[in-house]
């Protein structure tokens, strides 16, 4: 069976999943190759075939000025829709058997959707989605365009891909089977990085209670409670390590701002640098804990959290209903606190701090039994019978 697996975006936790899925696909007799940017995983020594045939989706810093906005606007729109119709004709002249997206998108899908959609129809080429946030109630534009980008944007996906049991079946039209898939835990290269030289980087003595941040900075990581929480802890500081995923989020001067304004700025530490796969371990083992802190609006997984689950990191979590919140509590990965709520956050960081210090117990997280039930080899197994089972029927997708 030969798959196509659609990713347009260079890094990130997008990025880092369909690259964890195609060497596990290939470990499992499927013919993966991977459609990416020209810039995918730069530096990123990569076991399976890729095609660099996209340009890049990330874009720079917000221009000023309404005309170069809207310029800047227009250009990511085309190159977008190119994407995605070079998407349909790659899959036209290389006629895979399955073709699996990245994630679900449906942002002006009534412009690109239609050869897609005549490909599943016609050719029976079966589209399954890693649909890692279901609940899709960030509105673009008119109500009644964005309901009908949703509708079409499904249409020609046969699968759908979740990560936990979804509560609300409605939400996704019943022509997609679902199934269940967790995200795998990511590896960590081994590193001559020295956790302890790292710390001293940041300005950590052996009584300080590191957090790490990690990933891109979006507003719905509310790194800003994490930085009032200090406020209240005074043997902990927060490590920033990442830049602004876009221009809608606020940018690294803001958190600067509210950490001088709270008076805990030799408590703060922002790192806007790359970090390589061999360093990674090292950073990570230098913070105490990670600190994956959600709003109420995420229903999805943290990549992040599968890097703290290899390097044996517990964390200060929060998010709405989903496969974060459900791992956490159940493999006591960390503390879990209401999302959105700056006193929880506060609280969160004190009970972690206290135990860090020893004056209370810490709980024992459950790593082997996280990681066998976050496989890889599970994921795409899951994917891959789900699909074949399809393709045997020779099934056609229904509007």
């Amino acid at each position: 069976m030969r798959i196509l697996i659609h990713c347009p975006f260079s890094s990130g936790g997008l990025a880092e999943h369909v690259h964890y899925q195609a060497r596990a696909f290939l470990r499992n007799g499927v013919e993966a190759t991977v459609l990416c940017s020209t810039d995918f995983l730069q530096g990123r020594s990569l076991d399976y075939p890729v095609s660099r045939i996209y340009r890049p989706l990330q874009g720079r810093a917000k221009p000023r000025g309404l005309w170069r906005r809207g310029v800047s606007l227009a250009k990511k729109t085309a190159i977008y829709l190119a994407i995605q119709w070079r998407l349909a004709l790659e899959i036209w002249r290389r006629k895979p058997d399955w073709v699996l997206l990245d994630s679900y998108a449906e942002y002006l899908s009534p412009l690109w959707v239609w050869p897609h959609l005549a490909l599943a129809r016609l050719r029976g080429v079966v589209y399954v989605a890693n649909i890692h946030d279901p609940v899709r109630d960030f509105v673009v534009g008119p109500k009644w365009w964005h309901d009908w980008s949703v509708q079409l944007a499904y249409a020609p996906i046969r699968v759908g891909v979740v990560h936990q049991h979804l509560t609300d079946r409605s939400i996704i039209p019943e022509h997609v089977s679902m199934v269940e898939a967790p995200v795998g835990v990511y590896d960590l290269q081994e590193t001559s990085v020295q956790s302890e030289e790292v710390r001293k980087t940041w300005g950590a003595d052996i009584q300080t209670v590191v957090f790490l941040s990690f990933g891109f900075i979006r507003d719905s990581k509310n790194v800003d409670l994490l930085i009032r929480a200090l406020t209240a802890n005074p043997e902990a500081m927060l490590v920033v390590m990442g830049s602004a995923q876009s221009s809608t989020n606020k940018p690294l001067s803001f958190y600067r701002n509210l950490a001088a304004d709270l008076g805990v700025t030799e408590r703060v530490v922002f790192r806007e640098e790359f970090v390589p796969d061999e360093a990674l371990a090292g950073y990570f083992a230098a913070a105490d804990f990670i600190a994956v802190t959600y709003s109420g609006s995420f229903h999805s997984q943290s990549g992040v959290l599968n890097v703290a689950a290899r390097a044996g990191r517990r964390v200060l979590a929060s998010a709405g209903e989903s496969p974060l919140k459900t791992s956490v509590l159940r493999f006591q990965l960390g503390e879990f606190v209401e999302p959105d709520n700056a006193d929880a956050v506060r609280a969160g960081m004190n009970r972690l701090c206290r135990q860090a210090k020893g004056e209370v117990p810490t709980p024992e997280a459950d790593w082997e039994g996280y990681k066998a039930y976050a496989s890889w080899d599970r994921n795409v197994g899951i994917i891959k019978e789900a699909a074949a089972a399809l393709s045997q029927r020779g099934s056609q997708s229904t509007v």
